[in-house]
């Protein structure tokens, strides 16, 4: 890896295996931060944590390569491996396929599931992003919804966690970003 000033410069080839990290990255982040809001005894869907993450490492990269089609090698990559980690440590776990017909089944399942999900979060970022006066507040309703299966909390904690989660979201936004950047040469 070669560093340009103080951000590194991300190896071709490596992208995939870096996008993979960063989405786990954000997962423990978030799961620190729900703890430490005093939600760390309530049950998770880990499956969308993960979706979630992968969602805003996906945008970043994209934006970060100024477009689709330069980042769209390293992101199949990143998706498959993506998809295959959650089959792995999630899908199967639980329950056994009974045969290749099912394993196919899941597998459109979790397609189906990652993509609704991303064009959910990616409407609900940009009208975030777009209004500013809530941070992320549309967003983590939405996160929030799917992980805990019921809607965002109201009261005195509810802008608070607004608030960190939104500080969060701008710190793995700029993280990612300033990342995957070109670097002058």
């Amino acid at each position: 890896m070669t560093q340009s000033h103080d951000q590194p410069q991300s190896p071709p080839g490596r992208e995939p295996e870096l996008l993979k990290s960063m989405t786990l990255g954000i997962v423990g982040d978030l799961g620190r931060l729900f703890k430490e809001q005093g939600l760390g005894l309530r049950p998770i869907r880990i499956l969308e944590a993960l979706i979630f993450a992968m969602f805003v490492v996906t945008e970043a990269f994209v934006n970060a390569k100024k477009g689709l089609e330069p980042a769209r090698e390293a992101l199949d990559q990143f998706h498959e491996d993506m998809v295959e980690h959650i089959f792995r440590e999630y899908v199967f776990k639980e329950t056994k396929a009974k045969d290749l017909e099912e394993v196919e089944s899941r597998y459109q399942e979790l397609n189906h599931l990652i993509n609704e999900r991303y064009q959910e979060y990616r409407r609900l970022f940009l009208e975030d992003y777009q209004i500013r006066v809530e941070g992320f507040a549309q967003t983590l309703a939405g996160l929030y919804q799917h992980l805990f299966t019921e809607p965002l909390p109201e009261g005195e904690g509810r802008q608070s966690l607004i608030n960190l989660f939104s500080m969060k979201m701008v710190q793995f936004w700029t993280g990612c970003t300033s990342y995957f950047q070109p670097q002058p040469a």
